[in-house]
């Protein structure tokens, strides 16, 4: 009897087990490369950032031999992080209070008032979540310098916030619309108008897509370099990332070291709101805040 037992835990034990085959090998394989590609431009920096131009030059991909820190003070000298930092902050905050309001408002609307008209309109605002930024760069650099907007911050957030306003526009609109019309109904009922339906009842619900959308217009703010590129001349006006590359363009390889540290530190911020706000983001994304 108990060899029975002890047999039929061994196959219990066996038939548990997970059998590899081909296709799995095959996925597991590319999924290590692709986090490994992920990964390497992270780790790159780390192994510049902390040896001297003379290490670097001898041994560019050995372990540093001491962490010598002050590369990250000499490039924030040397890059104006300072300045950098107060304009991209700006930019970052500017966008998100010219994204998010506009945006939330906009797929409450057309959420719950649904009709031919708001339906024609929802869709020709959506036209610009298809519009690629490289395609409208000469006529938006040419309506900036007729309206005076070029090289300023607030020319800067503004097209930003046109570009993310239609896809917030759906993000919302999907969240809204996955709402019981219950909700409002109930709210109707004990008085409350369509503003105060919206705000007291509506918009706490839509918490989970609104942590979503800052922390996303804020990153995406953050990183942008090709619209700062275009719109932004004045040193005194570029942003974190002009900085860094600006820093590169003016003395190639020669300081790396420095160079590397300037990169985390540009990477940093976001890096950390990415680790402090996943969560977040992946509540917006189960919460029905993508779908639609």
């Amino acid at each position: 009897m108990r060899m029975r037992r002890e047999q039929s835990a061994g196959r219990g034990r066996s038939s548990s087990r997970v059998h590899y085959g081909m296709s799995e090998i095959i996925i597991t394989i590319v999924l290590v490369v692709l986090a490994v590609i992920t990964i390497f431009p992270l780790v790159v920096p780390l192994l510049f950032a902390f040896k001297t131009q003379l290490e670097f030059a001898y041994h560019p991909w050995a372990i540093p031999e001491a962490l010598r820190w002050n590369n990250f003070a000499e490039a924030w000298k040397a890059v104006r992080i300072d300045q950098g930092l107060l304009n991209t902050l700006i930019v970052c905050f500017g966008s998100i209070l010219c994204t998010i309001p506009s945006a939330v408002l906009a797929g409450y609307v057309f959420a719950r008032y649904r009709s031919r008209v708001t339906e024609i309109l929802f869709y020709a605002i959506l036209i610009g979540y298809f519009v690629p930024v490289q395609m409208v760069l000469v006529p938006l650099y040419r309506m900036e310098v007729s309206l005076k907007m070029n090289d300023t911050l607030y020319g800067l957030f503004l097209p930003m916030a046109a570009f993310g306003i239609p896809f917030w526009t759906l993000i919302y609109r999907s969240f809204f619309k996955s709402l019981p019309r219950e909700l409002a109904e109930a709210a109707s009922i004990d008085g409350a108008g369509h503003t105060k339906t919206f705000f007291r009842v509506m918009l706490p619900l839509a918490q989970p897509a609104t942590v979503l959308a800052v922390l996303q217009v804020f990153m995406g703010a953050w990183n942008d370099y090709l619209l700062s590129l275009i719109l932004l001349s004045d040193q005194n006006k570029f942003t974190m990332q002009l900085r860094v590359a600006s820093f590169l363009n003016s003395y190639g390889t020669d300081r790396m070291p420095r160079y590397a540290a300037a990169v985390i530190i540009s990477a940093l911020p976001t890096l950390i709101l990415y680790l402090v706000g996943h969560r977040w983001i992946i509540k917006g994304m189960l919460s029905g805040a993508i779908k639609e």
